[in-house]
């Protein structure tokens, strides 16, 4: 039988068949493949608009390529709804946001131009990961006693998780001591999105602290991974345009030299990482580009307040 509630005479009860609830907790995705290219200089993302800030001797690919710390667990929220079928199974349906973020700041140094000396410019470098999934399986309780509360499994067989991954790379040049160059600011972008099937299984339970409320836990493990992670949009904005120079300060200076801009990216390509390697004259010798596999293998631990019809 479903969950029973006391009609207004007191004199019997009555099924409680649906439920909505709102849950908050922690998951921790593995990311592993991601997390080891972030953390690593000379592992390029080659999708990274910090890697792809033109070369100079005095910011080589190990700088470039900023060691970033791992993209940490965060809050993982959501809402489901619940089908009590019988008094042991039920049907769910459950919808779940996690992000994840990773930022650092340092100064590099850049040559703005071929005829002007270099200049020191903050960096902020910033990865966003933002994962939303959608949930279809069925809760067993293994303990149902609707005064006090239940004791259940919880199998996701279908489940859909959706990701979206940005990468920003902040630079702001303030140069009060070079009158010839202006402030401004530089802020590239490259977005990526991938999809896959994920399953989940786990357990939980609840106790009711109102005759059609109640308070429970949940305790998952997710199985699932993108293989293919591709751009959706690249937003340039490089140093082959800059500000252009006061007239009044151009008079003797030789002509500008465009940087080697490297292969940018474009809208399809895969997410990969390479390793990069310098020889004595200073060249670098970028390695045999590796897809990066999105894990989200990983624990959920959430608590959640449900509300039954």
């Amino acid at each position: 039988m479903p969950a029973l509630a006391a009609d207004k005479d007191g004199k019997k009860d009555k099924p409680r068949r649906f439920s909505v609830g709102l849950t908050a907790g922690n998951y921790a995705p593995d990311l592993r493949q991601l997390n080891h290219a972030l953390a690593t200089p000379g592992l390029a993302i080659l999708q990274d608009p910090n890697f792809l800030i033109p070369q100079n001797q005095d910011l080589p690919v190990g700088v470039r390529d900023v060691a970033a710390p791992a993209l940490a667990s965060q809050v993982n929220y959501g809402a489901e709804a619940q089908w009590v079928l019988t008094r042991r199974l039920s049907i769910l349906v459950m919808a779940l946001n996690w992000q994840g973020r990773s930022t650092i700041s340092d100064t590099i140094t850049m040559q703005l131009r071929s005829n002007l000396p270099s200049v020191q410019v903050p960096r902020t470098a910033r990865y966003n990961f933002n994962l939303n999934q959608i949930w279809l399986g069925w809760r067993f309780n293994l303990f149902n006693e609707p005064k006090l509360g239940r004791l259940f499994i919880n199998v996701g067989l279908a489940g859909l998780s959706v990701a979206d991954f940005t990468i920003d790379a902040l630079l702001k040049v303030n140069q009060p001591d070079q009158p010839r160059i202006r402030d401004f600011a530089s802020i590239s972008s490259t977005e990526f999105h991938g999809t896959s099937f994920s399953s989940r299984y786990g357990g939980g339970g609840e106790v009711f602290i109102g005759q059609n409320i109640s308070l429970g836990f949940n305790f998952n493990y997710t199985f699932g991974e993108i293989q293919s992670f591709r751009v959706r949009r690249y937003f340039p904005s490089g140093f082959s345009e800059l500000p252009p120079l006061p007239p009044e300060t151009i008079a003797g200076l030789p002509d500008n030299v465009l940087p080697n801009i490297p292969a940018l990216p474009l809208e399809g390509d895969v997410l990969s990482t390479a390793q990069v390697t310098v020889t004595r004259d200073n060249t670098e010798i970028v390695g045999e580009s590796t897809p990066v596999s999105i894990d989200l293998d990983g624990w959920e631990f959430a608590f959640t307040l449900r509300i039954y019809y």
